[in-house]
């Protein structure tokens, strides 16, 4: 470039002298030596033009010239004088011959002195004209140089404004990404990594006094996002949010986890009991429900509490406390809550290995199905039968449903593990038939996560015409409590499957609290008493008045009623008595495998 490594140097100079009254000699003078005194100035272009017109602008100077101008001239014409004459004089005789040669000899003076003052004015004046070349082409180049100094100024502005803005959005994303490193997006609470990093023991008991640790769980939450779609659950998630929000003092701080999982911790508190009473209290903000996008919806928490320092003394320790306590707490019904006891350990360890099996029990084909018989009461046959889910693990040995149903519906395992039970007993039932056993049905228990399939009635559809099976012959059963939770949800499902021909039991009747007044409102077609008030009727007269009247209940709206666990004679006799239509128990049979079942029929 032009202006290399002096260019700087030459435009702070240039600005200067610019707008000055100096003439172009001075001023081309003054730029050379401004030139000259920078650094590395021999190796550049203007160094070079400045070095040479510094020693012309020196070389040059008027008095010198003027002066030996004027004394060429005076000797010229003193010897022209003398000499001329002399000779002349000594030549011509003729006075008017030498006038007139002295007229021509004036005039040769003044020719001569014509010629030789136009050369050396010509030689000036070319020397000054291409020095004034010369320092124009100059002036040209430091203009060019000047205004592209200019344009590279006015770039590194632009670039320095462009670098500023770069760094405050540089600045503003760091913000961001460290909220969003410590906060859920979702609720705006402090997320899990806040929790970890910044929720140190001595924050939460600066002064060394107890701090309870509550990890609050939503119940039913996956019901809500397989029915109402995981937008509306995202929006009940953070009502939940703020409603917990509300609740705390200052002595509480709350984090969101992960999922429908909170953590609370509250500081300071005297005893356990502060503890429980505030999980109490969380408890009793969610009787009344919230309202969700102009939905009211029932909300109930599962809460695990752990103490510091009596369960752990780090954060870690107390979190691990406290999430066993909760699935101890949803365990025994939800809607409570559990204070740890290291008793727990045992049930959490077991229940670790017991999901670690049975990821791969269905692949590796360790269910088995178990039918017990139902007898009809009047014609004294077996008329059912119900499929019960059996689990022969090789590391864990023979398992009944009661250990691991509820942590397949926790994996929601149950979906594939439900659609091969159902499956199964059907291709069975089906085998039954062909062997002439053509007048007996099955039952087959179904989850609610089952029943919420968009496409669960397709897939019953499918087992009925894949196992050539008349709809009538199959029954499937679903719990009370079930019925309680997801009445409005269930309901369509149900009576689709009513319309394709399948019945419907209501397994556990009389467990709840509420059914009583759905059972219209359903497609119900058989009530199942729950074993628990059969097994009191030789001692409990309110038992055997509970159980007159649901039968009679169930006959008056139309409905089969089978009584289950019924084990003793003084049972079966009652049952008779009160005119209940079917029984399953062990007085007839226990559950047996396939070739038992046959052998039995």
């Amino acid at each position: 470039m032009i202006y290399e490594t002096n260019a700087l140097v030459i435009f702070t100079n240039f600005e200067v002298l610019e707008g000055s009254a100096l003439s172009p000699i001075k001023l081309l003078k003054t730029l050379a030596v401004a030139v000259s005194k920078t650094k590395n100035s021999k190796g550049t272009r203007f160094s070079l033009l400045f070095k040479k017109e510094e020693k012309a602008v020196n070389d040059f100077s008027p008095l010198y010239l003027s002066a030996r101008l004027s004394i060429l001239c005076t000797f010229l014409g003193f010897l022209w004088i003398a000499f001329s004459d002399k000779i002349i004089s000594d030549i011509i005789q003729d006075k008017e011959i030498f006038a007139y040669v002295s007229i021509m000899k004036g005039w040769a003076y003044v020719i001569v002195s014509s010629v030789v003052l136009f050369l050396l004015v010509y030689r000036l004046l070319k020397r000054i004209k291409k020095s004034e070349e010369e320092l124009m082409r100059s002036y040209e180049e430091l203009t060019a140089a000047h205004e592209e100094l200019e344009s590279l100024y006015e770039e590194i502005a632009a670039s320095e404004e462009e670098l500023k803005q770069q760094y405050d959005q540089l600045i503003e994303n760091e913000k961001k990404m460290h909220y969003l490193a410590y906060n859920d997006t979702l609720t705006g609470l402090p997320n899990k990594l806040s929790l970890l990093e910044n929720a140190s023991i001595n924050s939460l008991c600066p002064k060394k006094n107890k701090a309870a640790i509550f990890f609050v769980d939503m119940d039913n939450f996956k019901y809500v996002n397989d029915t109402m779609g995981h937008a509306f659950g995202d929006k009940f998630i953070a009502k939940v949010g703020e409603k917990l929000s509300s609740l705390l003092n200052e002595e509480c701080s709350i984090y969101r986890i992960g999922g429908d999982e909170f953590v609370i911790i509250l500081k300071d508190i005297k005893s356990n009991d502060d503890a429980v009473s505030f999980a109490e209290y969380i408890l009793n903000g969610f009787v009344d429900g919230l309202e969700v996008d102009g939905i009211l919806m029932s909300t109930t928490l599962s809460i695990g509490i752990a103490i510091y320092p009596e369960h752990g003394e780090s954060i870690i320790e107390l979190l691990k406390c406290a999430d066993i306590a909760m699935y101890r707490s949803k365990s025994q019904g939800k809607n409570g809550y559990v204070m740890y006891d290291k008793c727990m350990d045992k049930a959490l360890n077991e229940r670790i290995i017991i999901e670690k099996h049975l990821r791969s029990a269905l692949a590796k084909s360790e269910f088995e199905l178990y039918y017990q018989p139902q007898l009809d009461l009047k014609i004294k046959k077996i008329i059912g039968l119900e499929a019960l889910l059996r689990w022969k693990s090789p590391e864990l040995g023979l398992l009944s449903p009661m250990k691991f149903i509820g942590i397949a519906e926790d994996t929601r395992l149950i979906i594939p593990l439900g659609t091969w039970v159902l499956r199964t007993s059907c291709e069975f039932l089906k085998s039954l038939h062909q062997k002439g056993f053509e007048n007996l049905s099955i039952s087959v228990n179904i989850s609610i996560q089952q029943l919420l399939q968009s496409d669960f009635v397709n897939i019953v559809r499918d087992v009925l015409e894949t196992c050539d099976l008349k709809p009538e012959h199959l029954e499937l059963e679903i719990t009370e409590t079930m019925l309680m939770e997801s009445f409005e949800r269930i309901r369509p499902k149900l009576c689709e499957l009513k319309e394709l021909g399948v019945g419907i039991a209501l397994d556990d009747f009389g467990k709840g609290y509420s059914s009583l007044s759905y059972l219209s409102q359903l497609p119900i077609t058989t009530l199942k008493i729950d074993k628990s008030f059969i097994v009191d009727i030789p001692t409990d007269d309110e038992s055997k008045v509970l159980i007159g009247q649901i039968i009679a209940l169930g006959r008056k709206l139309g409905m089969c009623v089978v009584a289950e666990g019924v084990e003793t004679k003084e049972q079966l006799q009652y049952l008779v008595k009160n005119q209940c239509d079917k029984i399953q128990g062990y007085i007839f049979s226990k559950p047996l495998p396939e070739n038992e079942i046959i052998k039995l029929l």
